[in-house]
């Protein structure tokens, strides 16, 4: 396995009009696997646009506290957060990496689709 190029699992979100950039570090990884339950839990909390789930999440790939960014990520909207969040959960969960096929092209992550009641 090749090591990946630095900044290759970056995602890049826009917060009210700003751009930041998620890393996907072991601290990131850790952080969202145990405030969501799992990168699972994380991706189900997605689904069900849990605004706690995604601030948690966005403030994980930034380093910084999620009530540092709470009223940013609202504003946002989560259903405009959702598809760069889910694709950095899938990074987080493959090491760091964007996940690839067997040809080494990467895969296109969607979003899942929220849980019906």
């Amino acid at each position: 396995m090749s090591k990946p190029q630095l900044g290759a699992g970056d995602v890049d979100i826009v917060l009210e009009g700003e751009t930041f950039t998620l890393r996907p570090t072991l601290k990131a990884a850790q952080a969202i696997s145990r405030q969501a339950g799992g990168i699972m839990g994380a991706l189900r909390g997605l689904a069900n646009l849990d605004l706690d789930v995604a601030t948690s999440i966005v403030a994980d790939g930034l380093g910084k506290k999620p009530s540092e960014v709470e009223e940013t990520v609202w504003r946002t909207g989560i259903a405009n957060l959702n598809a760069d969040l889910t694709r950095f959960v899938m990074i987080v969960a493959n090491g760091g990496r964007p996940p690839t096929d067997k040809d080494g092209g990467e895969v296109e992550v969607n979003p899942p689709k929220a849980a019906s009641a």
